[in-house]
């Protein structure tokens, strides 16, 4: 169950009931309790929508298994190979400075 409390509302300044939700609304004037936080969620939503869209291989709803499960794929091994990259870039680096120390 959820805690219910009373808050006063920051359009029409009546005491109205608050469960805590994001999307909870004044009783009198039908505005949100918290604007602000409200909007913060919605940008989130909104961004996390964007980030998935610019992947390279964008799963759409309509996709079908077999197409779905591929570009799942795809996308895990570009990610396995990106981050192979940066430590063998790491490695190899850290094999030169080793080198150069032992050299001298």
């Amino acid at each position: 169950m959820s805690k219910v409390s009373e808050i006063k509302c920051p359009h029409c300044k009546e005491w109205t009931l608050w469960r805590g939700g994001v999307d909870d609304r004044c009783l009198y004037c039908g505005g949100y309790i918290d604007p602000q936080r409200f909007s913060r969620e919605i940008e989130k939503k909104i961004r996390a929508e964007v980030v998935e869209e610019k992947d390279i291989f964008f799963i759409k709803p309509n996709d079908g298994w077999l197409r779905r499960k591929t570009k799942q794929f795809l996308n895990a091994m570009r990610w396995y190979v990106y981050y192979f990259q940066i430590v063998f870039f790491v490695f190899v680096s850290l094999l030169l400075v080793l080198i150069s120390l032992l050299a001298t």
